[in-house]
């Protein structure tokens, strides 16, 4: 009998751990490339790659681009893909767009900064 009691027993736990075991769900790490995204724009900024955001600063800023490129595995898109470590052509999903602002030429101007994996 107590052989019983301890089979139904078993059967009732298993049952009831079963509905929770799958809600293993994979964590959202999107708060983590948001602070990923303000820290390589805050490397960039400490570095001055934004003093001549034009032609000739353009390869100081992709250097740096992809330097953390590399060591992030990511790809880093400035204004679409005018300032970028990953000119390829290969296809990238998106992670996070963060809009910044920055004085150009004397003015504001507002900026996308976009991660991508590759």
């Amino acid at each position: 009998m107590q052989s019983i009691e301890a089979f139904l027993s078993l059967l009732f736990f298993i049952t009831i751990l079963i509905p929770i075991l799958p809600n293993t769900e994979q964590p959202d790490h999107s708060l983590y490339q948001i602070q990923l995204a303000e820290d390589v724009w805050r490397v960039l900024y400490l570095r001055g790659d934004f003093q001549s955001l034009s032609e000739l600063g353009r390869p100081k800023i992709e250097s740096d681009l992809g330097i953390i490129g590399n060591q992030t595995s990511l790809c880093f898109f400035i204004e679409g893909i005018e300032y970028t470590n990953c000119r390829s052509g290969e296809p990238h999903k998106k992670l996070v767009s963060i809009s910044k602002t920055i004085i150009f030429n004397g003015a504001l101007k507002k900026t996308t900064f976009s991660i991508s994996s590759r």
